[in-house]
């Protein structure tokens, strides 16, 4: 949910600037209604601030889990390797997908923080 309303904020704002850089002509006059694209910026702008609101704690709490889910299975499969791994090769691979998948909602995470945080500072 959170990558689908942050690829929503994101289109927004990407559909603003274009539509703002094609009222630009090639001498820099601005051709437009100015005050319909500062409307549509901070009707934009106030969705982030509501989306930020709700997904503040979900974030948060995702990070922490995500994380806190990566350290337990590397402690449990490098220091606990005889009990966990050893004796089932199925036990072993749902460690490893279990690793991946912690990994790569992580990532998912941090991309998802990293580009939005990049597009409302450049706008």
């Amino acid at each position: 949910m959170n990558f689908m309303v942050m690829t929503f904020l994101y289109d927004q704002f990407q559909k603003l600037n274009e539509d703002f850089g094609k009222c630009i002509g090639d001498g820099g006059e601005f051709s437009g209604n100015f005050e319909q694209f500062r409307r549509r910026h901070q009707t934009i702008s106030r969705r982030v601030q509501e989306a930020d609101r709700f997904l503040m704690m979900s974030n948060g709490a995702n990070f922490c889990c995500q994380f806190a889910t990566v350290i337990l299975v590397l402690y449990s499969v490098i220091f606990d390797r005889d009990n966990i791994i050893s004796p089932d090769p199925e036990a072993a691979v749902g460690y490893i997908v279990w690793l991946i998948i912690s990994v790569f909602g992580l990532v998912l995470l941090v991309v998802q923080a990293m580009i939005l945080n990049h597009t409302a500072s450049i706008h």
